[in-house]
């Protein structure tokens, strides 16, 4: 018996000195076990992150024990029994991230109840591309380098894309960054027109100072006008000082208002807010409207920023939606680590008319509705499936406008042949249904150039025009036809 349990604290040591890199966390997702291997290969002690609970997220600083416990964190279906192999990218306390696969078996008792997950880290060079690696777990990986990327070469890991557009918006933000000169944010609703306003305003020498943002659509003209006359007054030494005010749907401005946002713009008051705004459309062709006052456009855009629809970002969609997925999981006792392959390819066919905005809620409602690991169509919210709907169908296409005589002689000619072959080439009465007399039904359709059928069956015709019409369909006199309409279309 002592035997054994010398046994087993030899094992216990040599698990916990071994090069391989092994660690263990408990049903909790709580790490418990943190080898040598592991303290090597990421440079944590093991004191500072066992207890810590590890979570399916993304952090933006790639060196912070949070990093490594998101690295860590296995796919929900490890605690439902299933061993899987994912690709990871290991965060590191000074270098870069290791990338790296792990393995996750589950720890089962008698029971067959899952305990414990053991994690093997294995160090590959590049991330798995293995077909049974799902696009969940793909998209974890390939955010978390992005995030790296984007925070070591642009500073701006709060921030997630990488297609041109998006590139040379960062460029911007940080050339904006290092900047006080007022800022024009020109983008559709949705893009994240705030949200970098708020990461700029975050790097600048006023970021212990207020962020205000104020919707100058949404809010009546006398509280925005109240508020700006406070602003003011605070120069004088009211005391309530932004360090960012941030003006949303800029080009609904009144001309009034427009001159209280000119002088705190023109003001030398070291104090004042650096002024930055939203418009969904470049404002110089307002000017020309007489709706802006000149002065007023130049001073607010020293800077402009266009910010790219999420519909010709390319493939940034699937990056957004895996990083609102992984936000939604923070502190959530349940994680859900994965986006059904159906669900992924009716987000790629959709055109999200609102933007960014409009994915993050797509994502946050389905992850609310999810019951299990996996968010399926089934949990997507109306909204969305009522809008693949009205795109399936097409927008509504503009009516065109035609010349009218042409248009109201094919109609003419449409509704004489109608009632031609439902009244079996009856002249009196095709004339009946189309409500007019027999001699102007053969006026029309000699204008129109329509062929009496009858005619072309017999020999026994009348010329008459360019038209040849029986001569027994026509009357020696027209007293018991009525006078002669005069014609309302055409000749």
């Amino acid at each position: 018996m002592a035997r054994r349990v010398r046994t087993t604290r030899r094992l216990e040591v040599w698990l916990k000195d071994t090069s391989v890199a092994l660690f263990v966390l408990n049903a909790h997702r709580r790490l418990v076990f943190f080898n040598a291997g592991c303290e090597r290969l990421t440079g944590w002690v093991p004191s500072a992150v066992l207890g810590q609970v590890c979570e399916f997220v993304s952090e933006a600083d790639p060196h912070s024990a949070a990093a490594l416990l998101a690295s860590l964190a296995p796919p929900a279906n490890v605690w439902r029994g299933d061993t899987v192999t994912v690709p990871a990218v290991v965060a590191h306390r000074e270098l870069d991230p290791v990338t790296s696969q792990i393995h996750f078996f589950p720890l089962t008792d008698t029971d067959n109840r899952v305990q414990a997950a053991l994690g093997i880290i294995q160090s590959a060079a590049t991330p798995s591309a293995a077909s049974s690696v799902s696009t969940t777990q793909r998209l974890h990986v390939e955010l978390a380098l992005l995030r790296n990327s984007l925070r070591k070469n642009v500073g701006v890991g709060a921030l997630i894309g990488q297609c041109a557009g998006m590139r040379r918006v960062f460029d911007q933000l940080q050339l904006a960054q290092r900047s006080s000169l007022p800022l024009l944010f020109v983008g559709e609703t949705g893009t994240g027109r705030e949200h970098m306003a708020r990461v700029i305003h975050a790097a600048g020498e006023r970021s212990d100072d207020l962020f205000v943002p104020l919707d100058c659509r949404r809010m009546p003209a006398e509280l925005l006008e109240s508020t700006f006359k406070r602003i003011l007054d605070s120069h004088a030494g009211a005391g309530f000082l932004p360090g960012t005010l941030y003006l949303n749907q800029i080009d609904t401005l009144s001309r009034d208002l427009q001159y209280s946002v000119l002088r705190l713009i023109q003001s030398e008051n070291p104090s004042a807010p650096r002024v930055m705004a939203a418009a969904s459309k470049p404002l110089e062709p307002l000017i020309e409207s007489e709706h802006y006052l000149e002065e007023f456009v130049y001073a607010l855009t020293p800077m402009v920023i266009t910010v790219p629809p999420l519909r010709s970002r390319e493939n940034d969609m699937e990056l957004l939606a895996q990083y609102f997925l992984e936000e939604c999981n923070r502190n959530e006792p349940q994680q859900v680590t994965e986006i059904d392959e159906e669900v992924w390819e009716r987000f790629r066919r959709y055109n999200w008319p609102g933007n960014v905005g409009e994915l993050r809620t797509v994502v946050w409602e389905a992850r609310k509705t999810c019951a299990g690991f996996k968010i399926e169509s089934a949990d997507l919210p109306f909204r969305f499936r009522a809008g693949v709907s009205g795109q399936a169908i097409g927008p509504r296409q503009p009516t065109r406008v035609e010349p009218l005589d042409p248009l109201l002689m094919r109609v003419e000619r449409e509704q004489i042949e109608l009632a031609l072959k439902t009244a079996r080439d009856n002249k009196a009465k095709a004339a009946e249904l189309l409500g007019i007399t027999r001699p102007r039904l053969y006026r029309r359709m000699e204008v129109l150039g329509i062929v009496d059928a009858d005619s072309a069956a017999s020999d026994n015709t009348t010329s008459v025009g360019t038209s040849e019409i029986p001569t027994a369909a026509i009357p020696e006199t027209f007293e018991d036809t009525g006078p002669v309409e005069p014609l309302e279309n055409g000749p």
